[in-house]
C-alpha cells in the first residue's frame, strides 16, 4: 500500500516538477531575455529597463487576484494553462515586435504577458497539497523549492547565450520554455474541486487571503522572516558584482558566485527530498539564521575563495528555508484561501526585493561592505520581527 502511494506520489510529481522547472527558468531569464534582446535590436539601455519593469510590475499587481482566481475556480489547472498561454503569447509577441515596434505597445504587450507570472511561481506552490498525501508533503516542497534554484541557474545564462540565435533569440528561448510546460501541464494531474456552496466577490476572497497572511501568529511570522529576509538578499543581487570585482579585478568572475548560490540551493533542496524537514518553524529561523552568517562573512570576505564558498552556504540554507515557507503557508492557510495566500505573499515579497535592489544599489558608492552590512542587518530584523509579531498576534488572540 505503501509503495503505491510512493508511486503515484512521483506520479504526480514528474511531471509537476518538468513543468515548474520549465516554468520558473521563464521567470528567471525572463529579465536578461528581455534587457539583451532589447540591446541587441538597438534599444537603449534605459529602454529595455522600461521594458523589464512592465514585465514584473503588473504581476505584483496582479497576483493576489490570479491567487483568488485559482481558489474559486473548479478546475485551477486551468488558470495554469492559461497563464502560461498567456506568457507565451506576450513573449512571441515582444519577440516579433521588439525590432520595430514604438516603446509604448512593447510596453503593453510586456505588461499584460508579465501578470500571468505568479501562477506560475507562488499559484503552482499553493496546488501541492492537492497533488501529494500530507505526509509526503514536506518533500515535496522540497522539489519545489529546488525548482525555483534550476531555473536560477539555467535561466538567465541560457537566455542571455541564446543572443547567438539572432537579436531575438533569448526571447524565442523563453517561448520554447513555456511551450515545454504547456505540452507537460495536462499530464499534472490538478483535481476538480467541489462547487462552493457560497460565492463572494473577487475583492473579498482577495481581502480574506490577505487577512489570513496577517492574522495567524505563525503565518504572519513566517511571511515577515521570508519577505524581510528576502528584502536583505537584494544586498547580494547588489554587491557581489562590486565585491568580485575588487578582490579579482574582473566582473566577469560573479558568475561564478552566483552559480555557488544556485547550485547550493538546489543541493539543499534535494537533500530535504530525502530527509524531511522535521520541524519546519524553526527551519525556518535556522535558515534564515544561516544566510546571516553567510552576508556577514562576505561583509569582511578576504578573498574570492571565501566569498564563493560563502555564497554556496547560502544557497544550501535557502533551499530548506524556502521549502519550510511553503509548508508553512499550506499548513495554517485555509484550503479556500491558499492560491491567495500564496501569490500574495509572493508578490508582496517580489516588489520589495526590487526596491530594495534599487536602494542597496544607492548606497553602493560607500562601499560594498556597507551594503552586505545593511543585507546581514535585515536577517537579524527579520527574525527579530518575526517574533515579536507572532507574540503581538497570539495575545491579541487571547485578550479577545
Amino acid at each position: 500500500m505503501y509503495s503505491v502511494a510512493v508511486n503515484r506520489q512521483r506520479e504526480s510529481l514528474v511531471p509537476y516538477a518538468v513543468m515548474a522547472a520549465a516554468s520558473r527558468s521563464v521567470t528567471e531569464a525572463i529579465g536578461p531575455a528581455v534587457l539583451v534582446s532589447a540591446l541587441a535590436t538597438s534599444h537603449s539601455a534605459a529602454q529595455g529597463a522600461l521594458i523589464l519593469a512592465g514585465v514584473t510590475g503588473l504581476a505584483a499587481v496582479g497576483g493576489p487576484f490570479i491567487g483568488a482566481a485559482m481558489d474559486r475556480v473548479r478546475h485551477p489547472g486551468r488558470v495554469v494553462s492559461i497563464a502560461i498561454t498567456v506568457l507565451a503569447v506576450g513573449v512571441a509577441l515582444l519577440a516579433i515586435l521588439m525590432p520595430h515596434a514604438p516603446l509604448w505597445a512593447l510596453l503593453i504587450v510586456a505588461s499584460v504577458g508579465g501578470m500571468a507570472q505568479p501562477a506560475l511561481t507562488g499559484g503552482l506552490s499553493s496546488q501541492l497539497p492537492s497533488l501529494v498525501p500530507p505526509d509526503r508533503l514536506t518533500r515535496a516542497y522540497g522539489v519545489d523549492a529546488a525548482t525555483y534554484n534550476i531555473g536560477a541557474v539555467a535561466g538567465p545564462p541560457l537566455a542571455a547565450g541564446a543572443v547567438i540565435l539572432g537579436p531575438i533569440g533569448p526571447l524565442v528561448f523563453t517561448f520554447v520554455l513555456l511551450v515545454i510546460a504547456l505540452i507537460v501541464r495536462p499530464f499534472v494531474p490538478f483535481p476538480t474541486k467541489a462547487e462552493p456552496g457560497v460565492r463572494h466577490s473577487l475583492v473579498r476572497d482577495v481581502t480574506t487571503g490577505f487577512n489570513g497572511l496577517l492574522s495567524t501568529p505563525s503565518l504572519a511570522s513566517a511571511t515577515w522572516i521570508n519577505t524581510i529576509g528576502f528584502v536583505g538578499q537584494a544586498g547580494f543581487l547588489v554587491g557581489v558584482p562590486l565585491l568580485v570585482l575588487a578582490q579579482q579585478g574582473s566582473l566577469a568572475h560573479s558568475g561564478w558566485v552566483f552559480a555557488a548560490l544556485a547550485i547550493g540551493g538546489v543541493l539543499g533542496s534535494t537533500w530535504i527530498t530525502y530527509r524531511p524537514l522535521g520541524d519546519i518553524d524553526r527551519t525556518l529561523v535556522a535558515g534564515t539564521f544561516a544566510v546571516f552568517i553567510a552576508l556577514a562573512v562576505m561583509t569582511l570576505s578576504p578573498n574570492f575563495l571565501t566569498t564563493l564558498v560563502a555564497a554556496f552556504g547560502m544557497g544550501l540554507a535557502d533551499g530548506p528555508l524556502l521549502a519550510a515557507t511553503f509548508a508553512i503557508r499550506s499548513r495554517e492557510a485555509p484550503a479556500n484561501i491558499r492560491s491567495v495566500v500564496f501569490t500574495t505573499a509572493a508578490s508582496i515579497k517580489t516588489s520589495l526585493y526590487a526596491l530594495a535592489a534599487v536602494g542597496f544599489g544607492a548606497v553602493s558608492d560607500h562601499g560594498v561592505g556597507l551594503i552586505f552590512g545593511i543585507a546581514a542587518a535585515l536577517q537579524v530584523i527579520a527574525l527579530v520581527g518575526g517574533k515579536l509579531i507572532a507574540d503581538a498576534i497570539e495575545r491579541k488572540r487571547q485578550a479577545n
